[in-house]
């Protein structure tokens, strides 16, 4: 049975080529993504709740865009699904894993580090946090399909 992989970003981590990459690897494992956007707590702790909504309608908005934009670039129909949360990244990653059960994660590079000292750190904790393989998405070069 086809897994569906998570794909997270946070604070502004991720590019459009780490979720070209993402969608790539979903489409060959012919699974789906899960797109994980956490509205950080380091990144925006500073804003009111009212203000915390406005930012996440605009997301939900923009990586409606984004996906939407990606599909047609890679020339593909790949169920894409985006869950936005509030908080603590890596308890959102281990919670969104708990739910879908079989899966990896993929993090959207380039990635800062969250409240880790750095990358590698940050992944060595959610694969002993989730039990499943956590890795980073590197871009592949820009290569399109016509």
């Amino acid at each position: 049975m086809p897994q569906d992989l998570v794909y997270v970003s946070w604070g502004g981590t991720g590019r459009a080529a780490s979720l070209r990459s993402a969608m790539r690897t979903a489409s060959q494992v012919e699974g789906g993504l899960v797109y994980l956007a956490v509205i950080d707590e380091g990144t925006f702790d500073d804003l009111d709740d009212s203000m915390v909504d406005l930012i996440e309608d605009e997301l939900a908005w923009l990586l409606e865009a984004q996906i939407e934009l990606t599909r047609r670039q890679l020339n593909t129909d790949l169920d894409v699904r985006i869950v936005i949360r509030r908080g603590d990244v890596d308890d959102h990653v281990v919670e969104l894993v708990e739910t879908l059960g079989e899966t990896s994660v993929l993090i959207g590079a380039p990635a800062a580090p969250s409240t880790h000292e750095s990358v590698a750190e940050m992944i060595s904790v959610l694969r002993s946090r989730t039990g499943r393989p956590v890795a980073l998405v590197e871009p592949e070069p820009d290569v399109l399909e016509p």
